[in-house]
Parts: structure tokens; sequence; C-alpha cells
């Protein structure tokens, strides 16, 4: 078997490809999932076959996008089929109160019987603060079991190839910013307590970014945080037919280059332990001269990569560059490719190196 990355084999560092959704939903006590925007993120809701005492945590946003209300109301409504109505709990994440989720998630969980134990997180549909926030509240309420992470891969992104060639034509070299991000114009850095490190008195900063294509959402959070050494992470999405999206984030990300200490290097963007090894190695060099500060800006398994590290190394900064809205019609469409991860308990996690597909 070939994955739509190029790369053979069904177990991929980690990543499983899920040939059969409903085979691995049945092992599952429970799911938790963002209802939000993008088709991908109803996928394992959608096609999933759930046991009768499984339980269903809808995330919903909170925040000034158009349609929202309605956008969860069908997910709650898909939820129906699958669950019973006792079986469906709702988390809310505020736009202005974003820390107010993990609580809730946390007591949620806390609350749930003894027997739901293993519980699948869909990161697909979720903003890359949510998507730890979620981790962590499983991840330490059941500690003591594995955690499944559940991924869907979009059909299309923003921008397209024809829009890459289009901005390649005018702009030449390096590309200043995209014409129609997705995510508006930069809002705030968020630096959730959970995730605010320990800061040393003398050290200098070291920001590692995993780069993406919203070049403003990276100039925030280097005009934030203003580093003595940049590293920028950028994403390969492995086949050839895809390495424009590589180049592209090369081209937006070229300037922070100039005028600053900077190294980089280029990680999977789906295999999330390709990014582990790479800041492990950022880490072993840096640690003792700089505090280091990550923020995850590229893909969602590159998210997983950041939180799994956090776990590890908890004096590391995680900063989240939020922007003042998104435009849904720019979002991701259709439905990819879905994938798996097994992740073995937390208590156990670091007897290993990192954690592997059971």
């Amino acid at each position: 078997m070939t994955s739509p990355e190029g790369i053979s084999g069904p177990d991929w560092s980690g990543v499983q490809v899920a040939s059969s959704i409903p085979a691995v939903t049945s092992g599952l006590n429970g799911i938790i999932l963002a209802a939000g925007f993008e088709e991908r993120s109803c996928a394992w809701l959608k096609e999933g076959r759930f046991h009768q005492d499984a339980r269903c945590v809808l995330i919903r946003f909170r925040n000034n996008v158009p349609g929202n209300g309605k956008v969860f109301d069908q997910y709650v409504a898909l939820a129906k089929e699958r669950f019973a109505p006792e079986a469906i709990h709702v988390v809310e994440l505020h736009q202005d109160a974003p820390n107010r989720m993990e609580n809730e998630l946390g007591g949620l969980l806390a609350s749930l019987p003894r027997s739901v134990v293993r519980l699948g997180v869909d990161i697909s549909g979720m903003p890359s603060y949510a998507a730890c926030m979620a981790l962590k509240s499983t991840r330490f309420v059941r500690n003591q079991h594995p955690m499944t992470v559940l991924y869907t891969a979009a059909k299309q992104y923003n921008p397209t190839f024809s829009q890459y060639r289009k901005l390649i034509a005018k702009q030449g070299g390096d590309i200043e910013l995209l014409p129609d991000p997705m995510a508006l114009e930069m809002r705030e850095t968020l630096i959730l307590d959970s995730f605010s490190g320990y800061r040393s008195q003398n050290a200098k900063t070291c920001l590692a970014i995993m780069t993406g294509y919203e070049a403003h959402r990276s100039t925030g959070v280097v005009d934030t945080v203003n580093p003595s050494l940049l590293l920028l992470l950028y994403g390969n999405p492995g086949a050839p037919e895809l390495q424009w999206r590589l180049d592209l984030s090369r081209r937006l990300h070229r300037k922070f280059e100039k005028g600053r200490r900077t190294a980089d290097t280029v990680v999977s963007t789906l295999h999330f332990q390709e990014a582990l090894s790479a800041l492990e190695t950022f880490y072993d060099k840096l640690i003792d001269d700089y505090d280091l500060v990550i923020s995850p800006i590229g893909s969602k398994m590159q998210t997983l990569a950041t939180y799994l590290f956090w776990e590890r190394y908890p004096e590391v900064q995680l900063n989240f560059p939020l922007p003042i809205g998104y435009d849904p019609k720019r979002r991701p469409t259709g439905t990819g490719h879905s994938f798996h991860v097994e992740i073995e308990p937390r208590q156990s996690l670091f007897k290993n190196a990192w954690p592997t597909s059971a």
C-alpha cells in the first residue's frame, strides 16, 4: 500500500492510514472533536461505528464567524445518529476566554464512568491551541490509558496550485503575504496558562516556528517574542506533486532569515516523529543557553508533535498567534485520507524515546 504522500507501507513512523474508520472507532469508548466548518472535521463522526455506551464530546466554537450556530446544530444532529442523547456532551471554546476549555473538558472527562478509558481525539477541525488543550486534558485525566489521535486530511487547501503559480508569476522570488488567507489579520499571540513554560532570568530566547502559509501570523509571533535565535521548521507534504507547497512556505518566510540568526530544517507535515526528532536535536544543542518557545502554525500533525514535546519538556513555552477571525469561504475543502496514531499512556510515555504505534 502507498500513502497519499508517496510513502510505502501501512505504518509510517507511528501514523497509520485508517483503511476502515468503523474498525478504528469500534475500539474507542469515546470521541472528542471540534464542531467546526471544515468538511473533513466530521469524517470520523460521520463514518464511525461506536459502542452503544460510548461518549461523544463536541467542542463548540463561541466566536463571531458567520453561520457558527447552524454548523454546530448540524454536528449535534449527526452525533444523535451515532450516540444516545445522554452520551453527547458539549464543551465550549470561547474566543475571548480560551483557557476555560481545558478546565471544562478536564472536568467532564473526570466525571465520566471509569469504563470510558480509550478516547479518540480528532484534531482535524481544531485550531492548534484547542488541539493542545484537548490532548492535555485527555492525557492527564486518563493518564493510565492509551490515547488515539485521529486526523483527516482535506482534499483542497488554501492556497491552490493555480494561486501559487499566479503569485510566482507576479512576485518572482520572495512572497510577502498570501493575498487571501483563511486567517485574517493578527490580533494577539496567545500563551495559555498550561503551556507558559518556565522562563530563565538571563537566558536568551530561541523561537521555533512550525511554518505554514500565513506569514502574517509568523510575523506576529516573531515580533512578540523577538528571539535571539529563530528556528524555521518547514513542512514537507511528501508527494512530488505537492512540493510547490514547501517552496511557497520557504518564499513566504525567507524574509525572517534576514537580520537575525536563523536555522531551518524540513520535517514531514504528516509524520509527527520527524518534527519531534528535529525539536529534540535543537533542544539538546541550545537548552544550556536559550529558553525555547515553539509556535505551531503548520499542520495538525506538527501540532501533535509540539504537544508531545511540551509534555516531555514542560519548561518549553507554546505560543499561538491568533488572527482577528477566519474567513470560512477560504477554508480547506473536501475529505481526503484519514489517519490514526496510537499514543501510549502518559505514565509510561517517557520510559522510551518517543511513542510508537500499537
